[in-house]
């Protein structure tokens, strides 16, 4: 899959992630945008060249190289590692059903935020 394909996936899941949580299954919304943050950090490893050997590098490994080499400011990274939070805990949320309804309601809106830094940092990363 290139980059493009990635981004579009990322898309889909995003608007179907919407589509779940207005239905009220947060549980699989949350998976959705999981899934979302992914593809978007598999383009992010293909538009940076992280990818050894055709294997995907770990989403820790793609951030902490943006991180350290592609956010100076401080804030905007502590953004973006809170979002990154926010998008571990709706996966965990999968699993173990532990956030009541406003827990719900703030990782949804931090992972969305987290998918609009990424989606910022490799479009700003092309026009580069």
């Amino acid at each position: 899959m290139g980059e493009n394909d990635h981004l579009e996936v990322a898309r889909r899941l995003t608007e179907l992630a919407d589509r779940l949580y207005q239905d009220g299954d947060d549980v699989a919304a949350g998976e959705m945008l999981w899934g979302a943050v992914s593809r978007i950090i598999a383009a992010i490893a293909l538009q940076h060249h992280l990818t050894a050997l055709g294997r995907q590098p770990r989403r820790g490994q793609v951030i902490h190289h943006l991180l350290r080499n592609h956010i100076a400011d401080r804030p905007a990274a502590l953004h973006l590692q809170d979002g990154m939070d926010a998008v571990g805990d709706r996966h965990g949320h999968f699993y173990n059903s532990y956030l009541d309804a406003d827990g719900v309601a703030e990782r949804v809106s931090d992972t969305k935020s987290c998918i609009a830094d990424l989606l910022n940092l490799y479009h700003q990363h092309n026009r580069q």
